[in-house]
């Protein structure tokens, strides 16, 4: 995907795409003004998610064939990351959202498809979801004309603010139910607990739910007990979810060398024997730039193939086979894998351009490090680095999953 950090050559927008992007642009300047603030404040992002709304960016990955801007993955993940190097707790909001209101029109017929997608556009809705498959699930069991959903979910990105959550609830025979449920809806109890060391403005509260009625018309579909029993075209939300996170981590690290940049060029001193008069002279500063730029210029790459292979995914529909679907899911596992540690690396290693006042809380470069240190925590690398290397040496295919 594109980087910031150096100028991209022989690539040209579409009309439409510097649109979008030119609106993403103008809302992450406004989120970027007061990020270290929002940051600290932890207070639940409704003032941002009104920047989102108001810029006219969270509609778009209505089908194009329901009237919506029908936005391909890489123009959208390249909207989140121009939001999330700013700000990568909205970023990662919007992506979650993008994923979750494309998908929803995988498994629904055309004509409440198209029912949802006219309420989406007009109401600018943003979508969420119930959060993570661990632990307790929500509950749910069949009453004249709908569904009745108990149960109480941790970690629902985006829930204390979204409007529409894409939920899931566990039948008495064990499959799974995928539901719309709308956030003002009687028994729907959100949470304000969200208090962690990063990724601090993600709204990822606990969600509840008190004998809440979800209507027939409201229910997407039986998911069957397991995403194996599902076709491969059915089954990329997993690998969209661990794209997303890649480009949300390295947006995060080209963010901080983006902010180090400007701190070294303005206010950071050369070492007391540097033989230099400026920051921006001394070598061994200059040779960590050059790292960092390196990476993540390598990183990028890596994370716009792993974007063109799940596009090329996408586009197959129901001609997608179980093993092109691996073969795309371990690409992305690839990128996920690269992004973690490079992000990781760098969003920590920017201190040693910037030097000891930078430490100050007043500056908080320290939350590049903190959002990519907690969201990297979502699942363990090291279980993505054994499923890769049993695809390669074995030929093993992931069983598709909430994780794979």
């Amino acid at each position: 995907m594109t980087a910031s950090i150096l100028r991209r050559f022989g690539v040209d927008n579409t009309e439409q795409q510097s649109i979008w992007y030119a609106r993403a642009d103008a809302a992450a300047e406004i989120l970027g003004v007061d990020a270290r603030e929002r940051d600290a404040t932890n207070a639940p992002p409704f003032a941002e998610l009104e920047v989102l709304r108001e810029a006219g960016l969270l509609p778009l990955t209505v089908p194009a064939r329901f009237g919506g801007a029908g936005l391909d993955w890489r123009t959208a993940f390249e909207i989140v990351q121009r939001i999330a190097r700013v700000d990568n707790s909205i970023g990662q909001l919007l992506g979650y959202h993008y994923i979750f209101q494309a998908f929803s029109y995988i498994d629904l017929p055309d004509d409440r498809a198209q029912l949802l997608a006219d309420e989406t556009i007009a109401k600018r809705w943003l979508f969420s979801s119930t959060g993570t498959p661990q632990g307790p699930q929500a509950q749910a069991r069949r009453v004249e004309g709908g569904y009745v959903l108990n149960g109480k979910k941790p970690f629902a990105t985006g829930s204390r603010v979204a409007d529409q959550i894409y939920g899931r609830a566990i039948l008495p025979d064990g499959s799974r139910l995928a539901v719309l449920i709308n956030t003002g809806w009687e028994g729907v109890v959100r949470h304000d607990d969200w208090d962690v060391l990063g990724s601090r403005l993600t709204a990822t509260n606990t969600i509840e739910f008190n004998d809440v009625f979800v209507p027939d018309s409201a229910v997407i579909v039986n998911l069957g007990a397991s995403d194996a029993e599902r076709e491969p075209h059915q089954v990329l939300t997993t690998p969209g979810f661990q794209l997303l996170f890649s480009h949300c981590y390295l947006a995060a690290a080209e963010g901080a060398v983006i902010a180090a940049r400007d701190y070294t060029r303005e206010q950071a001193r050369p070492w007391f024997h540097a033989d230099v008069e400026s920051a921006a002279e001394d070598p061994f500063i200059l040779n960590h730039y050059g790292s960092f730029v390196s990476r993540l210029q390598a990183l990028s790459a890596v994370v716009d193939q792993a974007t063109t292979a799940l596009q090329w995914a996408w586009n197959q529909g129901p001609l997608l086979d179980a093993s092109e679907r691996s073969g795309v899911a371990e690409q992305i596992v690839a990128a996920k894998v690269t992004a973690h540690h490079v992000a990781l690396d760098v969003t920590a290693g920017i201190y040693d351009v910037i030097g000891a006042r930078a430490a100050g809380t007043k500056y908080g470069f320290d939350r590049y490090w903190r959002d990519v240190r907690t969201h990297t925590l979502h699942d363990p690398v090291a279980w993505k680095l054994n499923e890769l290397g049993r695809y390669y040496l074995n030929d093993t295919a992931p069983v598709p999953s909430a994780y794979r």
